[in-house]
């Protein structure tokens, strides 16, 4: 009898240590909270209006980045997830408060990259107020909206898609960024979707810097005729945004 109930605890002890291993291995998207949050964050504004040409029909992209980080935002709180945004193109925090906040909460900045009484909301002083949003609550996935733009070619055309590979988020956001590109790739098999694990040197700041898994989204090129026309059309950033929701319950939904 003596015998059996060894050969059970010894059992039981290697069920456990299964289980602690496949615990430690897995990525869990919604962090400790069980609450899936996601910060948007809409790139440019207050004085810094982005990119435009001359196919924008007089828009600028810190007009658009606000309209599919609010479309983007409807589409995760239908879903029931937390949304939370960086601003709403209509006011922001101080340098000197969103200092005073990051002193009180420890968070660590490089003052000298904060510009002071500028009216420009950047891309350091947006990461900056992120990393205080985290400190303050569960953040699972940060997400900055940009049009891309090139100088020297009117033909660049696609999504790209960023995250950094060499951070403390790198596995989460790689989790992200995976789901996200794979719901693009089904969605839109006729369009270029230009992928790209940054190394620190090459990160973006709100991706390199941000204490919480980060990617950054490229929607498209406001310098290239075709996908101007589809920049300026309302259904289309509907539908693109409809695919970002998409990719990003994947995500949550993963085990």
């Amino acid at each position: 009898m003596k015998k059996y109930a060894i050969v059970a605890v010894l059992i039981l002890m290697m069920l456990l240590t299964a289980c602690l291993g496949a615990s430690e291995n897995k990525i869990n998207p919604l962090g400790d909270d069980g609450v899936a949050t996601v910060l948007l964050d809409a790139g440019h504004g207050f004085g810094d209006v982005g990119c435009t040409s001359k196919y924008m029909e007089g828009k600028y992209e810190y007009e658009l980045n606000l309209d599919f980080t609010h479309r983007l935002g409807e589409k995760l709180s239908a879903l029931g997830y937390n949304v939370l945004f960086t601003h709403d193109g209509k006011s922001i925090i101080s340098e000197d408060e969103l200092c005073r906040r990051a002193d009180k909460l420890g968070i660590n900045y490089d003052d000298d990259k904060i510009k002071r009484n500028n009216n420009i909301f950047d891309a350091y002083e947006r990461t900056v107020y992120a990393n205080a949003l985290a400190a303050e609550k569960e953040i699972d996935l940060f997400i900055s909206i940009h049009v891309n733009a090139s100088a020297s070619s009117d033909t660049a055309t696609g999504f790209e898609i960023d995250y950094c590979a060499e951070n403390d988020y790198s596995n989460i956001s790689k989790a992200a960024f995976d789901s996200i590109c794979a719901k693009l790739t089904e969605d839109y098999q006729d369009r270029i979707l230009k992928p790209f694990a940054d190394s620190c040197d090459m990160a973006f700041v709100v991706t390199k810097y941000t204490n919480m898994p980060s990617l950054l989204f490229e929607t498209g090129f406001a310098s290239t005729p075709s996908d101007a026309l589809l920049l300026l059309d309302e259904e289309w950033r509907d539908s693109l945004m409809q695919s970002l929701s998409d990719g990003i319950e994947d995500f949550f939904k993963k085990k």
